[in-house]
């Protein structure tokens, strides 16, 4: 085991110890091959089973962050681990190995992206602010966390950076539309009751507000909480066995019928 990967590959109680018949050894990389494979199919949806026990609404994404690559007859060798990379946003296995492992959490991408500007005080990280929309999961929407870093020049391609032709524009349309929505900037140090964060400031009747997006915290660490490793020890001791087992005697069972046709 490394990392986020377990590999199904030891043979517990000493299973391949005893003797075996002539056909039942002719079978054995099958039936090993099928047990390590059933095994590992097991823990992985033990894994996604836990997974809403211990998160609050994990998205799609994370619910199906645990994969499995088969074993074959040439590798005797079942694994089970986290996605490591995503098409968008933060790849599994970055956000939920702190839980696994425990320890500080890593910077999402957009945090990274406003650290490097200059604009996340070191030591901190982002949580959502009290007047941002969430969406279903309890996240902030991709399509807000691009407008705020946007508009902030923190885009990883400079040209998704706001210009200061199109904040105009951008101006223009929302008096025009009567968005009172203003520009986001950032506070790096807290004033009063204002903490540390990304704020937007948004016309009232009765003057102006600020809208609370981020809010800048100290970095916090994590204990273990997803204990995946432990209850996959657990099962596969449990299992492999008797996965070995039947999985064999089905091995034997067809060879017979196939040696009576």
């Amino acid at each position: 085991m490394r990392g986020d990967l377990l590999r199904v590959s030891v043979d517990p109680d000493n299973v391949l110890a005893r003797q075996f018949t002539a056909l039942e050894q002719k079978n054995l990389p099958f039936a090993v091959m099928q047990a390590a494979n059933n095994t590992a199919f097991a823990v992985r949806e033990e894994w996604k089973r836990l997974m809403p026990r211990v998160f609050d609404r994990p998205t799609p994404l994370t619910q199906n962050a645990v994969l499995y690559r088969k074993a074959t007859k040439q590798k005797l060798e079942a694994e089970i681990y986290i996605r490591d990379e995503a098409f968008k946003g933060n790849p599994p296995a970055r956000y939920l190995m702190a839980q696994v492992k425990g320890g500080q959490r890593l910077m999402k991408p957009f945090e990274n992206r406003l650290a490097a500007q200059g604009l996340m005080p070191a030591g901190t990280q982002a949580m959502p602010g009290k007047g941002v929309p969430l969406d279903a999961y309890g996240n902030i929407p991709g399509a807000t966390l691009n407008r705020v870093l946007s508009q902030l020049g923190a885009r990883v391609d400079p040209l998704q950076n706001e210009t200061d032709t199109g904040r105009g524009r951008r101006r223009k349309r929302a008096a025009k539309q009567g968005d009172r929505r203003g520009d986001y900037f950032a506070l790096k140090q807290g004033k009063g009751r204002v903490l540390p964060g990304i704020y937007q400031r948004i016309s009232t009747g009765f003057g102006s507000a600020l809208r609370s997006i981020l809010v800048f915290v100290r970095r916090a660490s994590y204990k273990p909480r997803y204990r995946i490793f432990d209850l996959a020890e657990r099962l596969y001791q449990r299992q492999f066995k008797f996965q070995f087992e039947r999985e064999l005697a089905k091995a034997v069972e067809t060879s017979k019928f196939r040696g009576r046709a």
